[in-house]
């Protein structure tokens, strides 16, 4: 292990004590040296940033010092939780900081996003959830897997994330951009987490412990880059719905008399709906109603369509209503994903590692 300051010079893991100060990033990386200045760049410019190397075999440590970053070197890659946790602890952050935001290092930060969220860090919060948005440079322009994301981070938080957030029910965390108090961080993250995805774990734990409320800020907005590629985009999914999964099983979900299992049992009944029952409502209304089969393909295309002009309209890319077919077989293969990870879940329900290969990323120049 390895802590140095932005120049290069060595320090000591614990400083002269002095007023814990309000918040400071924190970036998780395991061989980023190609995104993690962007990172750096644009956060550092709102408050103090720490990076954690997880074992890196390439220049992560040394792009982020030279952008400014105090880094912590770890010579092995023991995964995003484990390498939180370490951080959290060698650097001395819950000392030193009321409030850390934890982003990817391929996040951009946008203007303002950690004072929105300290805006919304009231007496009981102890997670205030950034807007997400994809990353949708030029060079990803016209890639359907891309465009598919951000439309469906757009549906989501416009719909479920805000009523969520208002009813203190959010099942879902960014794992990219959130601001957590620092010491109900240092309650849930561990070395080692039973799930797949760290943040299911932690915000089950904030809910089940009742360490405080997590509320979403729709103004503190961040940018993350999206697979490129059908295969690197089902695997991501995959792991994001596995890992929600185990923490339904794992943490008993809907077997307790709250509010928040009650709006879990909610969603869940959503999904099934979506997987299982519109699929067969559609079948079984082109089987028995009489109704040409093609006129009801029509009719959901033209549905389809409508959305897809919506959120062309309200992300400002119309690059949606040329792709909406692409769009559709999209949503299609996200059906198989839910099924999928429901098998993987009842075949492998906890893990020991948190250990994964990040997505290509794109270019750093289109990431600035």
């Amino acid at each position: 292990m390895h802590i140095s300051r932005p120049d290069g010079a060595p320090r000591a893991v614990v400083d002269i004590p002095e007023p814990r100060r309000a918040t400071c990033v924190l970036v998780a990386s395991h061989n980023g040296e190609k995104n993690i200045a962007n990172a750096v760049a644009h956060a550092i410019r709102q408050c103090a940033v720490y990076v954690v190397s997880d074992g890196s075999t390439d220049r992560t440590a040394a792009v982020a010092r030279e952008a400014g970053a105090t880094v912590l070197e770890l010579t092995d890659n023991v995964g995003k939780p484990a390498a939180i946790h370490r951080a959290l602890r060698d650097l001395d952050i819950v000392a030193r900081y009321e409030t850390v935001t934890v982003i990817d290092d391929d996040t951009t930060l946008e203007p303002g996003f950690v004072r929105e969220c300290l805006a919304q860090m009231h007496s009981g919060v102890g997670i205030v959830v950034g807007k997400t948005k994809s990353d949708w440079s030029s060079s990803v322009r016209w890639n359907p897997w891309v465009a598919a994301r951000a439309f469906g981070y757009w549906k989501y938080q416009l719909f479920v994330r805000r009523g969520q957030s208002a009813l203190n029910v959010m099942n879902c965390i960014s794992g990219s951009n959130s601001m957590y108090r620092t010491d109900l961080l240092a309650e849930v993250a561990q070395e080692s987490t039973p799930y797949i995805v760290d943040d299911t774990y932690w915000t089950l734990e904030v809910h089940r412990r009742k360490l405080g409320r997590i509320v979403y800020a729709p103004r503190a907005a961040a940018r993350v880059q999206d697979p490129t590629s059908g295969r690197e985009w089902y695997g991501q999914n995959l792991r994001w719905l596995w890992g929600t999964m185990q923490g339904i099983r794992g943490h008993k979900i809907g077997r307790r008399a709250s509010l928040f299992d009650l709006a879990y049992l909610g969603l869940i009944l959503d999904w099934v709906l979506y997987v299982v029952g519109w699929p067969a409502m559609l079948a079984f209304a082109t089987l028995t109603s009489g109704i040409d089969p093609l006129r009801m393909v029509v009719v959901y295309l033209a549905g389809y369509f409508a959305w897809s002009v919506i959120g062309a309209i309200a992300l400002r890319r119309w690059a949606l209503i040329p792709l909406f077919p692409a769009l559709l077989v999209v949503d299609w293969v996200q059906r198989v994903n839910f099924v999928h990870a429901f098998v993987k879940t009842i075949r492998q329900p906890t893990v020991e590692s948190c250990r994964w290969e990040s997505p290509t990323r794109y270019a750093e120049a289109d990431a600035a």
